[in-house]
């Protein structure tokens, strides 16, 4: 209540006397110069837009971060980082839950997917860089979907075989 009356009357002299007026005034009565006081509504200013503005790290920013400490991990854990921004790894929040707990990842309630993304590539971080590639070789090499996996199951047919390489294809023999 104090600093709503307070801005009030701020206001009011700000609308009665002019920006310049109160400034002047206000160093005035701290001893100060008016080029001080300017200083320091600046730096509160700056002080304030940065707290609200404090943007959350992308996802390859924080990828970056654990790369710099281990770089042999560099390259599986961004494309593992990628597949979960896209969803093609990890694709449910109870997913989420499922890998944390399996690598001993203690986490309180899971809000959100995007949420739990910086815990998901620090655990993937703490991972060997065998098991860190293994994993996202396996991820990558599964394409289907969730309604492809329950369509199969529902259908009771096997998984479409991997196509290694095409086979190469001779050309034809010259007849002389």
């Amino acid at each position: 209540m104090t600093n709503d009356l307070l801005d009030i009357d701020i206001k009011v002299l700000l609308l009665r006397y002019g920006r310049k007026n109160v400034l002047q005034a206000l160093a005035r009565t701290t001893e100060q110069t008016l080029d001080e006081v300017q200083k320091q509504l600046q730096i509160l200013a700056e002080r304030n837009t940065t707290k609200a503005k404090r943007a959350k790290p992308s996802i390859l920013d924080m990828v970056t971060a654990h790369a710099q400490t281990r770089p042999d991990i560099a390259e599986p854990l961004r494309t593992a980082a990628l597949a979960f921004e896209n969803r093609t790894f990890l694709p449910q929040l109870r997913d989420v839950q499922r890998f944390l707990e399996r690598n001993g990842t203690t986490h309180g309630k899971l809000k959100s997917r995007a949420a739990t993304a910086p815990l998901v590539l620090r655990t993937l971080a703490s991972l060997p860089p065998d098991e860190l590639f293994r994993l996202t070789t396996a991820e990558m090499g599964s394409k289907d979907s969730d309604y492809a996996i329950l369509a199969r199951a529902i259908m009771g047919t096997s998984p479409p075989k991997p196509i290694d390489e095409p086979e190469k294809i001779s050309p034809p023999a010259d007849k002389d």
